[in-house]
């Protein structure tokens, strides 16, 4: 009787459970949704940086919450940025590259959302403004934070 009692109970909490969690078929989404309501709030995104970054522009029923599309959307803008920023570091690279006189393995370039950070030592203050300007020559560049320290 006992162990009826016992099956029964458990049986009634998995059901419950199960109506209570709506799966996504994302395993990611179903992972940031805390509450397993079928939706991801800004609180519920608030340790992924990026994605909250773009939580308001990619809420398009403007509801203060992302359903799976809207989630989805805002990944594959995500996405789409990282890839253009990195084409974007690998031009810059390969620019710094074919400049005679810039010691392209001393400079370390990184772009983030079109912003290109150029960083490292060069022999002078000539060599650090044609890094720089041959940076900003680059397609999809918004702007170039030259760093680069003359030894």
């Amino acid at each position: 009787m006992r162990k009826a009692i016992a099956m029964a109970l458990a049986a009634a909490c998995s059901t419950v459970a199960i109506a209570q969690g709506k799966s996504s078929g994302n395993a990611a989404f179903d992972a940031l949704d805390k509450n397993a309501d079928g939706y991801v709030s800004r609180q519920e995104l608030a340790g992924e940086k990026e994605l909250a970054k773009r939580f308001v522009p990619f809420d398009a029923d403007r509801d203060g919450r992302w359903n799976v599309n809207e989630y989805l959307k805002a990944n594959q803008d995500r996405d789409g940025r990282v890839l253009s920023d990195s084409a974007i570091t690998a031009r810059v690279k390969a620019k710094l590259l074919a400049e005679k006189g810039v010691p392209s393995t001393a400079i370390s370039v990184e772009t983030y959302e079109g912003r290109v950070l150029l960083s490292g030592f060069v022999d002078s203050a000539d060599v650090r403004a044609k890094a720089g300007r041959a940076a900003a020559e680059i397609a999809g560049v918004r702007k170039v934070h030259n760093h680069l320290e003359v030894k």
